[in-house]
């Protein structure tokens, strides 16, 4: 019983270090899309979260990722943008 529990744990970790780490290896145009869809959820926890202690610093990671984005650093945006939605305590939804 234990093995199974050890390995089930094991796998779950690491799925979970694999799935953040993604979006330093997707393409270009699904870096885009993943852009896409963090701001529309980042976008929709603004009302909730915002003029909370953590606010400024997700902000700001939000502004600079959007901007990344727009300028064709989708990678990169996709990442500040995972970094702002976590800032938030929140879990991004696209990984």
């Amino acid at each position: 019983m234990s093995r199974i529990f050890i390995g089930l744990a094991a796998a779950l970790a690491m799925a979970s270090t694999t799935a953040y780490a993604a979006t330093s290896s997707i393409s270009a145009g699904d870096a885009a899309e993943v852009c896409t869809k963090l701001n529309a959820q980042f976008t929709y926890l603004e009302p909730f979260k915002e003029g909370l202690p953590y606010w400024t610093k997700a902000a700001q990671a939000h502004k600079s990722g959007v901007q990344d984005c727009k300028a064709g650093n989708a990678t990169e945006g996709a990442q500040l943008l995972q970094t702002a939605i976590s800032d938030l305590y929140v879990k991004p939804d696209v990984l």
